[in-house]
């Protein structure tokens, strides 16, 4: 009996296995590369996907297994892997495994063989792989050819010389010419020919070698770089570096953990503490007024909006919810041009001069402004819903029983808009606690304050001062310390969160 298969059930099958396969190829790939969990994660996830869409006859989880891992592999692992580098040092210049610390030291190492002589060379291109080689004599009367990668010693029969002893040919090679040479005079300065003696040999030019060596030994039995010239001795501290008995520390270092230390530098480290007090007072102070100002804001403009008495509000409605249609990355481009001091629209206009981003005070006030601008739409929306919910027959009852307008908005409106909108005014603070793009964008966090090495400015929030940390062009990475403060960040808006939903006692209303 013959089974037939359909073209959609072959279609299905084919890209089942298409994709397991190439997520079983990334997989082996990042094993290949030490990153042991990623491996593992993509190879599992080839194999589910394949138990799932040939064998497994349920159709539920079918849906969910894919979400599952797109979560796991977006949401959960970068969380639980930042939270481990919280508790290393990686940071700039200790980013690298120890393995590769040490043989980075070691190469780097390298001083010149004053007493060895010029090394001539030739450039050639192996014919079957088409990779560069170097051809040299070294010592006399023992040819190599070899590249970074590979070293092997030519037979003499291999090489056919001229009348004046120069390399005319050599066997499954073919010379490279002084242009073509000079044409890969970048690939040849990167390579380095490393012999069995230790020795290293390294174009000069586009003729000679120079022979060097490393000045430094590893010895994994005692794990310690010895000077072979000095005879000082490094072993590993707890900081993942090299450092001599005299202190001197070896670069680069490496990744290693260092316990509680990112979390109590914070504490203890005057450099850090200072200018993160200052943010932490603007963070605060700006989510506050933000929210303030664009809850007031957008109430006001509801509760006009919302008046019977006035005609066209779709119209007016659609107009002010435009600030929300447009990428808030153009809009706050489009006010760091307005803001721009003399040359500016608003100074124009009003023929002022105003530091709008080069003075704390001002800088602050045209981030609120932008970011009012961006977030009063949202809560103009949310404010309008909240008002057009409340049923009609309270309000003609109160009205009947002769409240005025000012009382019903007081006791009837404000209350039962509250009620509403209260879990999405404590989600627009943690929002506004993480409000990064308006100030990346407009100011950079500047004005800097002065002695922080560019690390905090008049505007910067916890947030952009965590960026600053993690990627300073000044004084290099901290990517430890700025996953230690994004710890402290998510457990402070946490705490703030829940406790302004308890506050409000909105919890049975948002269940």
């Amino acid at each position: 009996m013959k089974v037939r298969v359909s073209r959609g059930t072959l279609l299905k099958y084919a890209l089942t296995y298409s994709i397991a396969l190439s997520l079983f190829y990334v997989g082996v790939r990042f094993l290949q590369s030490r990153a042991w969990f990623l491996g593992v994660f993509f190879i599992c996830s080839a194999g589910i996907l394949i138990y799932l869409y040939t064998f497994h006859k349920k159709v539920p989880a079918k849906y969910l297994v894919p979400g599952v891992l797109f979560l796991v592999l977006f949401q959960i692992y970068p969380s639980f892997y930042s939270g481990y580098v919280a508790f290393t040092n990686d940071s700039n210049g200790h980013e690298i495994s120890k393995t590769q610390a040490i043989s980075t030291i070691i190469e780097n190492s390298k001083v010149p063989i004053t007493n060895a002589g010029p090394v001539t060379f030739r450039a050639a291109i192996e014919n079957s792989s088409k990779k560069l080689f170097l051809i040299f004599e070294y010592p006399k009367d023992s040819w190599w050819v070899g590249n970074s990668s590979s070293l092997e010693q030519l037979q003499v029969s291999q090489i056919v010389k001229s009348s004046d002893s120069s390399i005319e040919k050599v066997h499954g090679f073919r010379l490279l010419n002084s242009n073509e040479t000079e044409a890969v005079s970048g690939d040849l300065g990167d390579i380095q020919v490393k012999l069995k003696s230790g020795l290293v040999l390294q174009a000069q030019d586009l003729q000679t070698l120079q022979v060097s060596k490393p000045s430094l030994v590893y010895f994994p039995a005692k794990d310690e770089l010895v000077n072979v010239e000095s005879g000082v001795r490094y072993h590993p501290n707890n900081n993942g570096q090299m450092v001599s008995q005299a202190g001197e520390a070896l670069y680069p270092g490496w990744k290693t953990t260092v316990g509680w230390r990112n979390f109590t530098s914070i504490i203890h480290n005057a450099d850090i503490r200072h200018p993160l007090l200052k943010v932490l007072a603007w963070t605060f102070l700006n989510a506050i007024i933000l929210i303030a100002l664009s809850f007031l804001m957008g109430l006001c403009l509801a509760l006009i909006f919302n008046s019977p008495l006035l005609y066209s509000r779709r119209i007016y409605r659609t107009i002010f919810i435009v600030p929300m249609a447009i990428p808030s990355v153009l809009s706050v481009l489009v006010w760091s041009g307005l803001f721009t001091a003399q040359t500016g629209v608003i100074d124009r206009i009003f023929h002022i001069s105003t530091p709008w981003l080069t003075d704390s005070l001002w800088a602050r006030i045209a981030v609120l402004i932008v970011e009012l601008w961006v977030t009063f739409p949202y809560m103009f929306l949310i404010c309008t819903g909240a008002i057009q919910a409340i049923p009609n027959e309270i309000i003609e009852a109160a009205e009947i029983d002769g409240a005025s307008p000012l009382k019903v908005f007081g006791l009837i409106k404000l209350p039962l808009v509250m009620r509403t909108v209260a879990p999405l005014l404590v989600a627009s603070g943690a929002m506004a606690l993480n409000n990064f793009g308006v100030i990346y964008l407009l100011t950079g966090g500047g004005p800097t304050f002065p002695n922080t090495n560019g690390n905090a400015g008049a505007t910067d929030i916890l947030i952009s001062y965590t960026y600053k940390l993690a990627f300073n062009s000044q004084e290099g990475s901290n990517y430890g310390l700025a996953s230690a403060l994004s710890i402290l960040n998510f457990i402070l808006i946490g705490i703030l969160s829940v406790y302004g939903l308890r506050r409000m006692k909105t919890m049975e209303g948002v269940n």
